[in-house]
């Protein structure tokens, strides 16, 4: 008898400890779940901040403000605002933003390292006629910062 109540007992506590293990685990989804929402979400209105803030209100500084050291590979600080001020200038106004997807990289166990990525593709459409606008962000130390800003217009290419 006392046997089977000691192997009742281990089973019990066996039994609580994968309880406790599963809990765990799901809480990390749950976690990495709403990681993941909140950049996103955070992503989504950046972007469209930032495209209105750059095409429709002239403020070049809204890219400047959130700009990674990566996005002055390509060109320097002090060449941005010249070349914002020369894709408004060949494009027109902004008449609408037409469609916007994204593609959002997020590390299950990525705590601010810099791991953390979106990419954004928006379709919007310039007095010129339509574009394609791309914005990459690098997740770094709970900010996004953009990491490349690019501009595809047929009104471009001319």
């Amino acid at each position: 008898m006392t046997s089977l109540y000691k192997s009742y007992k281990n089973s019990l506590v066996l039994r609580l400890v994968a309880l406790a293990a599963l809990a765990a685990i799901l809480a990390v989804f749950i976690s990495a779940i709403f990681s993941r929402w909140s950049v996103s979400k955070e992503a989504d209105a950046r972007t469209l901040l930032l495209i209105q803030d750059v095409f429709a209100a002239d403020k070049t500084s809204s890219l400047l403000l959130f700009a990674h050291p990566d996005l002055f590979i390509t060109a320097s600080e002090l060449e941005w605002p010249r070349t914002i001020y020369s894709l408004r200038r060949r494009l027109g106004k902004l008449a609408s933003i037409d469609a916007l997807s994204s593609t959002i990289t997020l590390p299950l166990l990525d705590r601010g390292r810099g791991n953390a990525r979106a990419s954004y593709e928006a379709r919007v459409t310039f007095e010129t006629g339509p574009a394609e606008i791309s914005v990459d962000y690098v997740l770094s130390d709970n900010e996004l910062l953009v990491t490349e800003f690019s501009v595809l217009s047929g009104a471009l290419s001319r």
